[in-house]
């Protein structure tokens, strides 16, 4: 609730949209609203700068104390001849020996600077806040990501303050038309989100909707950061498993996605960017494969989707041939011959898919010194345990140890999951198939829903299964070979690039 105007000694009425001539009055203003006594870091310092009466006002936990002092040593030294008509350009341009200061006329603005972090100084008789930026961030130093290590490349990454992501970005694109926006989302939390695009390369329509959709987030609060952004930009069926947006929390990945015309929008306190638009292949792209050479980087593409592939259809493939009594060629016929059958295998399989996630939980919020021991012999005395007790057939403990493997060979962890969730819901609709009798029925019925809403999902009107579904030939074949970088012609058609080529046209002679 907004505070009532103040009417102060008959002097001055100070309204919440503008600053008055009555130190007073703002001050007590400032101090209404923001709670001046009940929030103990709240500091309102209250001195003369020669006989002029000068407010202080600021967050003690944002500012840097070393900043405020040289400014405030700066300002005693003002004779007391140049306040009797007092300049805001004066104060601006000669008495504060700071860069970033700029003046504000409104109240309320002035505390949103405050809870933001800047510093604000009233000087009585002047309509102006003086808005100084002397915030010291908590922060840690950039360090390689844990999900997106490399062997050999740069081994920075984002951390959780905005200004230095983006100093990480520009570092890498010295770019005149990298533009950074900044809109400040949420009632309450107020948080600054930014959406970064190169403006003759990024589509103009992908950049006005992801902004109209950032500005009509309706939300008190995003504590959530990055995911909670995620859910208000992206308009997706809860019931859909397919991530269609990527987050990534390198710096060289985000830079790269921008030259070829893609839209990121980061948020304060995350150290993910959000990756915009984005198709089904974008989750298959590492950036390993990128710092290695071509044939290398190929042959791990090749890996990659195979163990994507057996992740998603392994252990559901191996239950519908085993339970249609499929024929295999000599030597492989005993595949599918499990000898532990007094458990139905189909809840084999499904105890064996929970044990996997159970283990995966433990494993993520256990303390660090327990986590290797848990993660190595856990896994292996509860699997041989379990397969002497007779509580599960070790062919079963095989395929799902390979399809849990496969699953962590996607670069992205949404995609990963998304394909445990698409391999579960197969395994369910093989197991119904089978109570029917057609096991067959149920395993194509099972991959065929999913490739139903994976044609019929898109990102901001691009469709998600390209560059399969509209068929480019020629970024299909990119997506299955790695290219070498020097014949990079061409951004991927996804984006609607502005420019479409990497290469500065030859000059004519």
């Amino acid at each position: 609730m907004m505070p009532v105007d103040y009417l102060l000694h008959g002097k001055a009425m100070v309204h919440s949209h503008e600053i008055s001539r009555d130190l007073k009055a703002n001050v007590q203003w400032l101090k209404e609203y923001l709670g001046y006594k009940e929030t103990f870091d709240l500091i309102v310092r209250e001195f003369k700068i020669g006989s002029r009466q000068v407010a202080l006002v600021y967050l003690d936990s944002f500012v840097s104390q070393t900043d405020l002092t040289l400014i405030m040593q700066e300002l005693f030294k003002t004779p007391d001849d140049q306040l009797n008509h007092p300049s805001l350009a004066i104060l601006l341009n000669r008495k504060i020996p700071f860069i970033e200061i700029t003046p504000e006329t409104a109240l309320d603005k002035t505390a949103d600077q405050i809870l933001a972090g800047p510093a604000a100084l009233l000087v009585d008789g002047i309509t102006h806040a003086i808005i100084m930026d002397v915030r010291k961030y908590p922060d840690r130093n950039p360090s390689e990501p844990s999900l997106e290590r490399v062997l050999r490349g740069p081994k920075d990454g984002f951390v959780e303050t905005l200004i230095f992501n983006t100093i990480l970005i520009r570092r890498r694109l010295r770019d005149p038309n990298l533009r950074i926006e900044i809109h400040e989302v949420g009632r309450r939390s107020r948080a600054d989100v930014a959406l970064i695009y190169i403006k003759d390369i990024a589509d103009d329509y992908f950049v006005r909707q992801i902004r109209k959709r950032i500005k009509d987030i309706n939300v008190d609060a995003l504590t959530m950061s990055e995911k909670a952004l995620q859910e208000w930009i992206m308009h997706k069926p809860w019931w859909n498993p397919f991530p269609n947006s990527r987050f990534t929390e390198r710096p060289d990945v985000a830079a790269e996605h921008l030259t070829e015309g893609h839209v990121l929008v980061m948020i304060d306190t995350s150290p993910n960017a959000m990756i915009l638009p984005v198709s089904f292949f974008s989750f298959l792209q590492s950036v390993e494969e990128y710092h290695e050479d071509v044939m290398v980087g190929t042959y791990l593409k090749w890996v990659r989707f195979l163990g994507v592939a057996l992740s998603w259809f392994l252990p559901p493939l191996w239950y519908a041939m085993l339970v249609s009594h499929t024929h295999l060629p000599d030597g492989w016929q005993t595949l599918i011959h499990p000898t532990v059958t007094e458990i139905p295998i189909i809840w084999q399989l499904i105890g064996a898919e929970i044990g996997v996630d159970l283990l995966r939980l433990a494993l993520t919020f256990s303390p660090d010194p327990l986590t290797q021991s848990m993660g190595f012999f856990g896994a292996i005395l509860l699997g041989d345990i379990a397969v002497k007790a007779k509580l599960i057939d070790a062919q079963v403990m095989v395929f799902v140890a390979i399809a849990a493997v496969g699953t962590f060979s996607a670069p992205d962890i949404d995609f990963g999951m998304a394909v445990r969730l698409l391999r579960i819901f197969l395994l369910i609709m093989t197991g119904l198939g089978e109570l029917v009798g057609v096991p067959w029925d149920g395993f194509f019925l099972g991959i065929l829903i999913p490739i139903i809403i994976l044609v019929r999902t898109n990102s901001f009107g691009m469709r998600y299964s390209w560059p399969v579904y509209p068929l480019d030939g020629s970024a299909l074949g990119s997506e299955f070979i790695r290219k070498p970088l020097n014949r990079k012609f061409l951004r991927p058609s996804i984006t609607l690039p502005i420019d479409k080529t990497h290469r500065r046209p030859k000059p004519k002679v």
